[in-house]
C-alpha cells in the first residue's frame, strides 16, 4: 500500500478539508480528559502525531509542559509559527510514531483525532502504544481517540461535498479489506488535486487488548468528546483513558 499519509499530510489542503475540526472540538475533548484523570500542574504531556498543534496549544495554555511530534514537516512548521505568534513554549519534533522514543517521562500521552491505523500491519499500527509504556511515569495516562469502526461501518456516507476557503471538496468513501478508504478531490481555480486516506477499521475489542498487553489498565471508555458513555451502535468516537 502506498504511503498516502506522507503525501496528504504534507499538503496545506489537509487543513482545509478538516477545518470543521476546530478548537471547540479540541477543548471539549481536553475538558473530558482532564475531568477524568489526576494530572498535577506543570505535568509533562506528549501530543503524539500533533499535526498543526491544536491540542498542544490548549494544553500549554492550561499550564502543562508540552512536547509534540509529527511526521509532517509542513504541519510542524504551521505549529511552530502559531506557537511563536502566541508566545508559547512548546517543543515540536519531526518523527515517525513507529520509531519515536523518549528519555523524558510523561504524565500524559495523547494520541487523538484518529492519528492511528494508517500502516499496513497490526505490528506497525500498535508499535507506538507498545513503546509508549517505557516513557510514561508510573501512574501516568495514555489517552486514545479514534473513530468507532462499528458506527462508521453501519453509517458510511459514501459521497459528500463542501466548499471552504474557495476550495470545492469532493469525498468518496468505501470499505475494503478491513480499511475505510476515502478518495478526496479538491478543485480550486479550475485546478484539480486528488488525495487518498486509508485507515484500518480496528474496533474496541481489537484495540483494548493491545493496551492491556502493553501493560496498561483501562480506566474509562467514552463515545464522544462530551464524555458520554461508549455505545457500539450510537457512538461516533472511541475514547480510551488508560493508565500505567
Amino acid at each position: 500500500m502506498s504511503k498516502w499519509y506522507k503525501e496528504w499530510f504534507q499538503n496545506q489542503a489537509y487543513l482545509d478539508v478538516y477545518s470543521h475540526r476546530n478548537d471547540d472540538d479540541a477543548g471539549r475533548l481536553l475538558d473530558t480528559i482532564l475531568k477524568n484523570i489526576e494530572l498535577p500542574p506543570n505535568a509533562l504531556v506528549l501530543d503524539a502525531a500533533c499535526g498543526a498543534g491544536r491540542h498542544a496549544v490548549l494544553l500549554t495554555r492550561r499550564g502543562f509542559d508540552v512536547i509534540g511530534f509529527d511526521l509532517s514537516m509542513p504541519l510542524l512548521k504551521i505549529a511552530n509559527e502559531n506557537r511563536l505568534k502566541l508566545g508559547l513554549e512548546i517543543q515540536y519534533i519531526n518523527s515517525d510514531m513507529r520509531e519515536v522514543l523518549f528519555k523524558d517521562k510523561f504524565g500524559l500521552i495523547l494520541n487523538v483525532f484518529t492519528s492511528f491505523g494508517y500502516f499496513d500491519s497490526d505490528e506497525e499500527n500498535f508499535q507506538f502504544i507498545k513503546n509508549s509504556y517505557s516513557f510514561l511515569l508510573p501512574g501516568g495516562y495514555f489517552v486514545f481517540d479514534f473513530f468507532n469502526s462499528d458506527y462508521i461501518t453501519a453509517n458510511l456516507v459514501e459521497n459528500s461535498e463542501k466548499e471552504t476557503n474557495g476550495i470545492k471538496i469532493f469525498e468518496k468513501r468505501k470499505i475494503e479489506k478491513g480499511r475505510i478508504i476515502k478518495e478526496i478531490q479538491l478543485v480550486k481555480d479550475g485546478k484539480v488535486s486528488n488525495f487518498t486516506e486509508s485507515v484500518r477499521l480496528f474496533n474496541k475489542e481489537k484495540i483494548i487488548p493491545q493496551f492491556e498487553n502493553a501493560g496498561y489498565k483501562i480506566e474509562k471508555v467514552f463515545g464522544d468528546y462530551n464524555g458520554n458513555d461508549f455505545n457500539r451502535q450510537k457512538s461516533e468516537r472511541l475514547i480510551i483513558i488508560s493508565r500505567k
